[in-house]
C-alpha cells in the first residue's frame, strides 16, 4: 500500500488516515509485517522444541496455551490456535492419551468441557518451552531488557483484549 501523504479530494479526513500504514521502521517496513514476521520467529522456535520433544508442534503450542491459560474450552483453544473447532477432539485425544491433559465437566453447564494440562503436561511444556525461549531470546537479543519490557508492553495492549474476549468465560473446574 502506497501511504497517503495528502488528503485526495472528496476523501475526509479519517477516511484519508485509514489508509496510511499504522507505523514503519526505520529501514521502511510497515508495522503489520514486522509482527507478522517477529511471531514467525517465534513459531519457528516453538516448531524446532516440538520436534525434540517428539510430538507435533500443534500439540506443544496447544499445551502451552492451555498452560498459560490454566484451562481452556475447545472453543477458546480453537479460535486461540486459530483452527476449525472440530480439529481441536483429536489433538485433545492424542495430549489426553499422553496423559498431558485432562477433560473436566462444568459444574454450571454440563456441556461445556475443560481441557486442563495435568501436572505431567506441564512439566513437559516448561522444559520444552525453555528451549523455544531459548531461540526466542536469541531471535530477540538486539533488543535492550527496557525495549523488549516496552515491546511486550505494546504488544500487550493490542493482544490482552482480544485473549480477554476470547477466554472470557470463567475459570477452569480443576483450578477451584
Amino acid at each position: 500500500m502506497i501511504p497517503v501523504t495528502f488528503q485526495p479530494p472528496n476523501v475526509s479526513a479519517d477516511e484519508a488516515v485509514v489508509t496510511q500504514p499504522l507505523g514503519r521502521s526505520p529501514r521502511g517496513y510497515e508495522l503489520g509485517y514486522l509482527v507478522l514476521h517477529a511471531g514467525r520467529l517465534v513459531q519457528n522456535a516453538v516448531e524446532e522444541a516440538a520436534v525434540e520433544a517428539g510430538m507435533p508442534a500443534m500439540d506443544l503450542l496447544a499445551l502451552y496455551i492451555l498452560g498459560e491459560h490454566e484451562g481452556l474450552t475447545g472453543g477458546a483453544l480453537a479460535r486461540l490456535l486459530h483452527v476449525q473447532q472440530s480439529s481441536i477432539t483429536p489433538l485433545a485425544d492424542r495430549l489426553e492419551a499422553a496423559g498431558l491433559i485432562e477433560r473436566a465437566r462444568d459444574d454450571s453447564d454440563r456441556r461445556r468441557v475443560w481441557l486442563c494440562p495435568t501436572d505431567k503436561g506441564g512439566t513437559m511444556v516448561r522444559q520444552t518451552m525453555a528451549m523455544a525461549r531459548d531461540a526466542a531470546r536469541h531471535a530477540f537479543a538486539p533488543l535492550s531488557p527496557g525495549a523488549a519490557a516496552a515491546l511486550a508492553a505494546l504488544l500487550g495492549d493490542v493482544v490482552e483484549p482480544w485473549l480477554a474476549e476470547v477466554t472470557g468465560s470463567p475459570k477452569s473446574p480443576l483450578l477451584k
